[in-house]
């Protein structure tokens, strides 16, 4: 998989982040993967779960998405 630039990982956490708190919850990660296929940018919804939420409290913060994908 192709890394992202900070800035386009800021942008797509942005995108999935729905009420801006900073912090993308399950729910949040569902209704994006649904109008985008399931994925985010080539990774399935369950396996970036599992490898972005660091401290298991099922929300992805900025900082382990851009460890992530950037």
């Amino acid at each position: 998989m192709g890394k992202m630039t900070e800035a386009e990982a800021e942008a797509v956490f942005a995108e999935i982040d729905a009420d801006g708190n900073g912090e993308i919850r399950l729910r949040e990660l569902r209704d994006y993967g649904q109008a985008n296929g399931g994925v985010v940018d080539g990774v399935k919804l369950a396996d970036f779960v599992r490898g972005a939420d660091e401290d298991g409290d099922r929300r992805i913060t900025l900082t382990e998405f851009k460890k992530f994908f950037a």
